[in-house]
């Protein structure tokens, strides 16, 4: 081996920490590009191939009761290519001897073998039930303990308890896809719907069309023509879903998740460049001298820079040695946990390929580009500066002129002084190294900064989503929901519920489904018209223009500010077309509502005339219910209480749920994209304090001759270490006051792109104190560990060694 590639195989071994540093600086940045990359790829890819592959339905319609002649008739509509029926009802189950009871979503289907729409896959057990017999979907796991082979209790709608057994667990990919807050789902044939107390009749239809399956506009004017048609046909129809074969209902939403995570990921990247090209600053700046030994004996500059090309080569080998097979397994690993949480599967371990090229080239040139400055300006360095070091050039050039700080300091001790305050000789003397490297100091700063702004960031981000998620609570104040499958007189059950102790009052709400449409006549979106007592104290909008429902409104609603997609110039007062039981009637908009647009289009109108409007006047489906305890525990009791009540005396109940179940469900989804934030967060914090302890050891090391002197004039091993540490701290806490300045523009542009992804419209921005005193306290702590090990290491030369030092 030639001598100089022995130096650069010298340089990479002898050093074992600097070599450390550079490698996992560089990995840190293309780990993260490789999770982040090789994660989008495989969720765009498998999210909507896993959702087609299970032949998802483009209609889905909740209707009355119909049979399997009506379900004929629909079949041969020229604009459906395949129809279904089943039937939906909830109910309550749980495992054999147990006492907790989960409510759940039964599907009654006609023929497991011959579905061709919403298909299951198997996961344990068989998948095919039998009379008497029940499926799981495998998220009722997470609500009960059980396994194929065990008997379920079903509870009825008259409070009679039915034992199922357990055929088989399986997933549904498609049937709850655009609705994550549904009740778990179970499944039985149709013959087992008579123990159920249910009729064999169906309740929903779900159908794909036969041209247009992923256009929407082709799929709008499918659904409005087969509603229609169902309508015309005497047959009411409660809701309405349209979804495209391709494209998972939530696509748009989570890869807008993972693009804020790309944008983070590269930055991480381009924090990490700015950490090596630091250190490699650094380490070609003690190479001077080796330089100008070589050239002395004859080294060419290009042999030399070949020479630290390959150094930096070798760098970027070792990181992706490191780097590329966990940025593999983190990438699959993220795509596992969003594929589990989305109830979608993944096509099976892989490679992506375009996130492996990208890892590779940015792991050989992202090293290359940060690196060629500092090589070609150690090239520039003629072989005398070199040699002698800084010593000539001050002998040639006169003493240097003090800087900037450097003055300010001169002149805040001088004033301090004539105070009678005098500042510690150490804490002077790491003030003036602190800012003797200001290019070192820059990068330095630049990476801790951003990533305590990141990190700071995402704890506001965090407050803000939950702040909004809490006036979304401003909708569903009511303590417990009851739903009936039939309506009951207000009175009978406002006189029924109140025997319940705890209970203060109840509300009978009405509610209907619309279609709004284009100027034309054809269909632009459903519309979802919940109808509240028009004084009711259980809804208090965000209000974005115009007023709230007054009893006295006729043809007249408050709707969410989703309905500007459509009409981007709506204002209150003006009017818009519906379609109602197949009639096209007029309506104002009295006012317009913020709301979560993944719920879709959502409108109120008051219950006084939309109640007789259906023929409704005084009875309901659904009422509110408050209580005199309003936290979860103590909902979820009352709502248990509200059900036996009303079962154990054959109320048809549907449905009791606790006020902040929903909610709940909400923020724990909201923690787990603040959980990806926080991960990308402290990525960016970790290459801020490697860089922190980058500088630390090579401002110790181009010091130790410095050290030498002040330790033969008599300093102690403790005074070294704490000059060492009171510098990274000073660089420490100047990077939290920066980081936390920038923290505020940051937090507007994630909580702005965050809020249009999740809930597709702006929301008001919330700063807390957490992030900023968490990140201090880190900060703090980082810094001085950054510092130990260099200051450590100063403190143990003996003055011998660093006198003699080259």
């Amino acid at each position: 081996m030639r001598p100089r590639w022995r130096k650069v195989l010298s340089d990479l071994v002898d050093n074992k920490a600097r070599t450390a540093l550079v490698v996992l600086s560089i990995a840190v940045g293309v780990f993260s590009i490789g999770v982040i990359v090789g994660a989008y790829v495989i969720i765009s890819n498998d999210m909507s191939v896993s959702y087609a592959a299970h032949h998802p339905a483009n209609i889905e319609i909740r209707t009355d009761d119909f049979d399997e002649d009506f379900l004929n008739t629909v079949r041969h509509f020229r604009v459906l290519d395949k129809a279904e029926g089943r039937r939906v009802v909830n109910l309550r189950a749980r495992p054999l001897g147990a006492e907790k009871w989960s409510a759940i979503d039964v599907v009654g289907v006609q023929d497991f073998r011959k579905n061709e729409i919403n298909l299951l896959t198997p996961i344990s057990g068989s998948q095919y039930p039998k009379k008497d017999e029940i499926l799981l979907e495998k998220d009722v796991l997470e609500e009960m303990s059980v396994s194929p082979g065990d008997v379920l209790e079903i509870e009825l709608l008259d409070g009679t308890i039915k034992r199922l057994r357990v055929a088989g667990i399986v997933q549904d990919p498609t049937t709850s896809a655009a609705d994550f807050l549904s009740s778990p789902l179970a499944y039985v044939t149709m013959d087992t719907l008579p123990m159920l107390g249910e009729p064999q009749l169906f309740n929903r239809l779900y159908a794909t069309v036969a041209e247009g399956e992923d256009d929407d506009k082709a799929l709008r004017e499918a659904l409005a023509e087969v509603k229609d048609k169902i309508e015309k046909s005497g047959v009411s129809v409660y809701f309405s879903r349209r979804s495209k074969t391709h494209e998972h209902p939530l696509a748009s939403s989570v890869n807008a998740v993972l693009g804020i995570l790309m944008a983070l990921g590269v930055l991480v990247l381009f924090l990490s460049s700015s950490l090596i090209a630091n250190t490699l600053s650094a380490l070609l700046h003690q190479h001077l001298r080796h330089i100008g030994v070589m050239k002395l004996l004859g080294g060419r500059n290009a042999q030399i820079f070949g020479m630290y090309l390959a150094l930096i080569f070798s760098f970027g080998l070792l990181s992706l040695a490191i780097s590329v097979p966990l940025g593999g397994q983190g990438a699959y690993a993220l795509s596992l946990f969003i594929a589990d949480q989305m109830g979608f599967s993944l096509l099976g371990y892989r490679i992506v390929p375009i996130s492996f090229f990208i890892q590779i080239a940015v792991g050989l040139l992202v090293p290359l580009v940060a690196g060629m400055l500092p090589i070609l300006s150690g090239l520039r360095v003629t072989v005398l500066r070199a040699i002698s070091g800084n010593v000539l050039l001050e002998s040639e050039e006169g003493p240097k002129s003090p800087g900037f700080f450097e003055r300010m300091q001169t002149k805040i001790t001088e004033s301090l002084a004539k105070r009678g305050i005098h500042l510690p000789r150490p804490l002077l003397i790491s003030l003036r190294n602190t800012f003797r490297h200001r290019n070192r100091l820059a990068l330095t700063l630049f990476t801790l900064t951003m990533g305590g702004a990141i990190f700071i960031s995402v704890f506001n981000v965090r407050v803000t989503l939950h702040d909004y998620v809490g006036k979304i609570a401003n909708y569903f104040l009511a303590d417990v929901t009851l739903d009936f499958d039939r309506p009951y007189r207000l009175k009978k059950v406002q006189q029924a519920v109140m025997q319940i102790p705890g209970v203060v009052s109840v509300e009978g709400w009405a509610y209907g489904n619309a279609e709004i449409l284009y100027p034309d006549g054809s269909t632009a979106e459903n519309v979802n018209i919940l109808a509240p007592p028009a004084n009711s104290q259980l809804v208090s909008p965000i209000m974005v223009e115009g007023r709230w429902i007054l009893p006295t409104d006729k043809k007249k609603l408050d709707i969410s500010e989703g309905i500007l997609d459509i009409y981007p110039d709506l204002h209150a007062g003006d009017s818009i077309r519906l379609k109602i039981n197949g009639k096209e009637e007029t309506w104002e908009v009295v006012g317009i509502f913020k709301f979560v647009a993944l719920e879709g289009i959502l409108g109120y109108t008051p219950y006084e005339y939309l109640s007789r409007e259906q023929n409704l006047a005084n009875r309901a489906f659904t009422f509110r219910i408050v209580t005199e305890s309003h936290d979860r525990p103590s909902q979820e009791a009352m709502a248990a209480a509200v059900d036996s009540y009303f079962r154990e005396r054959n109320f048809h109940v549907r449905d009791t749920i606790a006020g902040l179940s929903s909610l709940d469900d909400a923020s724990e989804s909201l923690d787990i994209l603040i959980a990806f934030l926080l991960i990308m967060a402290l990525l960016t914090a970790t290459v801020g304090s490697m860089g922190l302890a980058g500088t630390m050891g090579m401002n110790v090391l181009e010091r130790t001759r410095e050290i030498g002197i002040m330790r033969a004039i008599g300093a102690t091993d403790r005074a070294v270490m704490r000059m060492v540490i009171v510098e990274g701290l000073l660089i420490g806490l100047i990077s939290w006051v920066l980081g936390a300045i920038l923290s505020f523009p940051i937090t507007y542009m994630l909580s702005a792109i965050v809020s249009l992804a999740i809930f597709s419209t702006p929301i008001q921005v919330i700063f807390t104190p957490t992030g900023f005193l968490i990140w201090l306290a880190m900060v703090v702590v980082l810094s001085a560990l950054a510092s130990v090990l260099p200051a450590r290491n100063a403190a143990r030369l003996t003055i011998r060694e660093v006198l003699a030092y080259e």
